[in-house]
């Protein structure tokens, strides 16, 4: 008989180490997928990068970063929400089959502790995971190409995700540190649909809630797009909103609202796996 009915943090440790251990094999394969993915696209960037290039003036040219870093930097946000997604929609894969319910919710833990090791594994261990790959797939693309021309190794260097954001727009991708806090909370928000996309469809998860997360903005942008048309052009409205405020402002605002959405979306996909049953009625 469980003692504790909401969390126990040594029971909540077992329940871990009990998901790592029965899903080592399909986690290995997932982070070897996610390393050749980007080694892959890195070393066919790099290839035709350095192909055409002078080998003397490109190592004069650039001393302090690599010409690569204009494509590598701004992959990372590609790949991130790519594999984020994917990774959240596996969140509730063993709800898909009755055979997995029966020995998720035959587990002797409470719910929320089932759903949190889950939701632990999806986003902030897939996080880390996804940063040591990324940064192997870097350092395998330092070591491949510099063989490929040994001439332009030495302005060959690893990537440095400090350098998202710098005013040099050559290689970096953000100017301001909100910038980068906008959208790293968008990728939050839009990770956490698919965490409630898997909680509510456990079967083909990506896909459906991707369909899913299409039709609403397209029918947000529709009605948006015509509400706007009406209310401004007008006249409903002398001035837009947000006048008087910075473009910093305006993104921390839009920031503390999907950061909001986010863990919304967290609470509701718990309490849908609270209501999992064994067998799914009809």
């Amino acid at each position: 008989m469980i003692k504790d009915t909401f969390f126990s943090l040594p029971r909540f440790v077992n329940l871990c180490r009990k998901e790592v251990v029965e899903n080592w094999r399909s986690n290995v394969l997932r982070m070897i997928l996610i390393f050749g993915v980007i080694t892959i696209a890195f070393l066919w960037n790099g290839y035709f990068e350095y192909r055409h290039v002078d080998s003397e003036y490109f190592i004069n040219r650039y001393t302090d970063y690599d010409s690569v870093w204009r494509f590598v930097l701004p992959s990372f946000f590609f790949f991130l929400f790519g594999f984020g997604c994917l990774s959240a929609s596996f969140t509730m894969e063993k709800m898909k089959n009755k055979t997995g319910r029966l020995s998720t919710l035959m587990t002797p833990a409470t719910p929320f502790e089932n759903f949190f090791s889950r939701w632990l594994i999806s986003t902030i261990v897939f996080l880390i995971v996804f940063l040591i790959a990324f940064k192997l797939a870097d350092y395998t693309r330092l070591l491949v190409l510099s063989l490929i021309y040994p001439d332009l190794a030495k302005a060959m260097f690893p990537v440095n995700l400090c350098d998202l954001v710098g005013e040099d727009r050559d290689f970096h991708v953000f100017r301001e540190m909100y910038q980068l806090k906008f959208v790293f909370s968008l990728y939050l928000f839009v990770q956490s649909l698919f965490v409630l996309g898997s909680s509510i469809w456990p079967k083909s998860s990506f896909i459906k809630t991707f369909a899913a997360v299409v039709v609403i903005v397209l029918i947000y942008m529709l009605v948006g797009t015509s509400l706007g048309s009406v209310l401004f052009n007008r006249g409903t409205f002398y001035r837009p909103p947000f006048e008087y405020l910075s473009e910093n402002q305006i993104s921390n605002i839009v920031s503390a609202i999907l950061v909001f959405f986010t863990l919304f979306n967290w609470t509701l996909s718990y309490f849908r796996f609270k209501e999992s049953e064994i067998i799914q009625r009809m």
